[in-house]
């Protein structure tokens, strides 16, 4: 392979990542905790953009849960913003292994 065909393919390989992380930057996912009483909003590239809580699981008494609840609808939403991720960059990532590790 030459090095202007190769060049050619990064620059292609490249402009196609940059259109999928512009996707990804307008897709979110959801992640909930406690039956859906707290869900945590990401954008597709992890970051949390909103957190809603029902009244109902604000308990003055039992701040704990509530912020056990919290933490684990945000990771949920990250780990599904994280499979989201994986399923847009993840051909584009395969096809660029033959770009001699450029990438």
């Amino acid at each position: 392979m030459n090095i202007q065909k190769l060049m050619k393919e990064a620059q292609r390989a490249q402009r196609k990542m940059a259109e999928a992380q512009e996707r990804l930057a307008e897709m979110t996912v959801e992640g909930s905790a406690g039956a859906g009483m707290v869900t945590a909003v990401a954008k597709g590239d992890g970051t949390i953009t909103s957190v809603r809580i029902d009244r109902s699981v604000v308990d003055p008494e039992d701040v704990e849960m509530l912020e056990d609840l919290v933490t684990a609808a945000v990771a949920e939403a990250q780990r599904r913003a994280k499979e989201l991720q994986e399923q847009e960059l993840g051909s584009l990532m395969g096809g660029m292994a033959g770009l001699g590790g450029l990438f």
